[in-house]
């Protein structure tokens, strides 16, 4: 495994399709304890979602990420050959709680002020559509509804929205890695994000192709009732990880740390 101080000046850029390939191969191995856990992680979502504002706050900031720490972490273990012994190890990400959360406060604080700096410029036609669509006056005031919609889409706001598509995608994109680094590498928040966005500024251009192959996949996937979902969630997080092995080498044995020596230990018991 890539020493953080490699990774700081490392080049090392990774294959899109080698990604896939074993990404797949990865998640393939233990793909019903992937599917298992989706369900169970749609089903907490559901049932924490219904607390009435705390509820979605606590799923985006807090059960999400740990979550998708807790499948990075077994993914890991997968590569290096040790395995997912126990269905329990999809919520190691837990035992990261605090890094895992600053980190998606800060990136998701950062998607949210973009969207507002967007919506701004349109606040006038929004509290106007919210005035004309009050109550029975949604059926009476049509033309002056879409009239307005007419007027907020134009040259200029297809051209803002375009932007703020691609600056949401590349915050995305520069800290893909941040989990991994807290995982693998046990870092604290912004370190981690720091080097995600290391890694991601030599890579750029590769993984904006993976986050584009791989939003097609996820989409397609959803249009039968969404049970595609089931084997292409798991694709994406195995391809991800792959895409971070190729480039940190984390899933080769020559620097374990005490733990991994400890999963293995457990793993040769009778």
């Amino acid at each position: 495994m890539k020493t953080l101080e490699e990774l700081k000046t490392d080049k090392t850029t990774f294959s899109i399709g080698e990604a896939i390939s074993d990404g797949w191969g990865l998640v393939s191995k233990y793909l019903g304890y992937y599917i298992l856990g989706a369900v169970l992680t749609f089903a907490i979502g559901i049932g924490v979602g219904i607390i009435p504002i705390v509820g979605g706050i606590a799923n985006n900031l807090v059960l999400s990420p740990c979550l998708m720490g807790g499948a990075i972490y077994v993914t890991w273990r997968i590569s290096k050959g040790i395995g997912w012994t126990d269905f329990g190890d999809m919520f190691k990400g837990f035992n990261f709680l605090g890094p895992i959360v600053i980190s998606t406060l800060i990136q998701t604080s950062i998607t949210v002020i973009l969207m507002i700096l967007f919506f701004l410029n349109y606040l006038d036609q929004i509290i106007e559509l919210f005035r004309l669509g009050q109550g029975s006056d949604v059926f009476t005031n049509q033309e002056e509804i879409k009239d307005l919609f007419i007027q907020m889409v134009n040259p200029e706001s297809v051209i803002l929205f375009v932007i703020l598509m691609f600056a949401l995608m590349l915050i995305s994109v520069i800290w893909a890695f941040k989990t991994h680094f807290i995982i693998i590498y046990k870092m604290q928040a912004w370190p981690a994000m720091d080097m995600s966005r290391r890694l991601a500024t030599h890579n750029l251009l590769p993984l904006i192709g993976l986050f584009i192959v791989l939003g097609f996949i996820v989409l397609i996937s959803a249009i039968p009732c969404g049970i595609g979902l089931l084997f292409s969630l798991p694709l994406v997080i195995g391809t991800t990880y792959s895409a971070f092995a190729q480039i940190t080498q984390c899933e080769r044995a020559d620097e374990m740390n005490e733990d991994m020596f400890d999963f293995m230990a457990e793993n040769k018991q009778p």
